[in-house]
């Protein structure tokens, strides 16, 4: 009985993987056939009424924050929920990283460089609308500092300096702050973070503060990408 049950998952799970491919194969096939001016039309909408529309002159920050944004959304819902999975799931104790050591040169260069660091993080979030860079390259550089200070000195003094509550209330309000910027939308008679038709002032094109609502959900997504990060690192290198 027991290996009629064992032939029985292994067919179960070969009809999936099957149904699977033959779903993706017609989806692919149906995109592949579709009309090449459907194709380029919203690329071409994009880059010919990005700036007009939201106001941001980097054209893949207007699509992620405001053509997208709801794809921005669910990529920073994954990355909260993992975080959350892992502070709460994993036991917390000593580091894996008790045996190491580092000479003074890692040590100073560490110090060195994290103020260079904190400045390109904090350009690469402020900027985003106007240059490359944005919410989650900026997130990721901020991350890269209490990383750096738990490989070089220990999980003891990464938290130390950046404690795990704050770490935690930091990716909550980013998550929570990127929510209630796209409300805005909803609450101007628009839809859900639709900046280019929130009408809250998208200012002068090419300044830093334009882009109406752009610049602030860059600053949500930065603090969350920033914070979820950092505490993912951190409870990986945990054991018991």
């Amino acid at each position: 009985m027991s290996r009629m049950n064992a032939m029985f998952k292994k067919l179960y799970k070969l009809v999936l993987v099957v149904s699977l491919a033959i779903f993706l194969f017609i989806v692919f096939d149906e995109i592949h056939n579709l009309d090449n001016n459907s194709k380029r039309y919203l690329s071409e909408h994009y880059i010919s009424e990005g700036v007009q529309e939201t106001g941001a002159i980097n054209i893949v920050t207007s699509v992620l924050y405001d053509y997208r944004a709801f794809d921005t959304l669910g990529e920073a819902t994954v990355l909260l929920t993992a975080a959350a999975i892992l502070s709460f799931l994993v036991p917390l104790g000593k580091d894996k990283m008790l045996g190491t050591t580092f000479t003074m040169i890692v040590s100073q260069t560490t110090k060195f460089f994290i103020p260079f660091l904190a400045v390109l993080g904090a350009y690469l979030i402020l900027f985003g609308h106007l240059a490359p860079g944005g919410g989650f390259v900026g997130g990721v550089v901020m991350a890269v500092i209490p990383i750096l200070l738990t490989i070089t000195y220990r999980v003891e003094f990464s938290e130390y300096k950046f404690k795990p509550a704050k770490k935690k209330l930091a990716e909550d309000i980013g998550a929570i702050g990127f929510i209630l910027l796209g409300l805005v939308g909803v609450v101007t008679g628009s839809n859900f973070l639709a900046n280019g038709q929130a009408n809250f002032g998208p200012g002068n094109t090419g300044e830093l503060i334009s882009a109406g609502l752009i610049p602030f959900l860059n600053l949500m997504i930065g603090i969350k990408v920033g914070a979820g990060l950092a505490i993912i690192f951190n409870s990986l290198i945990k054991e018991k």
